[in-house]
């Protein structure tokens, strides 16, 4: 019976070992500041997101009259599927306004990352994007937008 029980602990550990091994192989995690650019060339699920969405004429519209003063930052994880659907539509709209500025941040998953900003703003769900208008916070989209970015974003304006 002692052999067996060290026999099966030596699989468990073995079994216990690989798994957490080869999940950490699988998963590139984005963590800190990242670029538009690095995001979606690294991480095909953004890139994928990024090139299927498209903005209606109405929402481009109401893009073009944001002020010149906005600034969005972005915590998200390159592991969230919420954030692989939303933070593609976000960098959409950075494109029909250039003058907004914005921060890609990435997270792991205790949603933290080495600047210890996220847990500084209270993030506790990814994405978080956080809307500031002349250096204040004006509001906050959660995981999903209540209608879409567009509209969320210009209701807070």
């Amino acid at each position: 019976m002692n052999k067996l029980s060290a026999m099966l602990f030596s699989i468990i550990m073995v079994v216990v070992s690989a798994c957490a091994s080869s999940e950490s192989e699988k998963v590139n995690l984005a963590i800190g500041e990242i670029s538009q650019q690095q995001l979606l060339s690294d991480y095909p699920y953004f890139q994928q997101s990024y090139r299927m969405y498209n903005l209606s004429d109405e929402e481009i519209m109401a893009i073009k009259r944001w002020p010149t003063d906005l600034h969005v930052a972005v915590y998200f994880g390159t592991w969230c599927h919420d954030s692989q659907r939303e933070v593609p539509r976000f960098l959409k709209i950075l494109n029909e306004n250039m003058s907004i500025s914005s921060r890609l941040i990435g997270l792991d998953y205790n949603k933290s990352e080495p600047n210890g900003t996220a847990k500084n703003r209270g993030v506790k769900y990814t994405p978080t994007f956080i809307i500031y208008r002349n250096n204040k916070e004006i509001g906050r989209i959660i995981e999903r937008p209540k209608v879409s970015i567009t509209a969320d974003i210009s209701a807070m304006l």
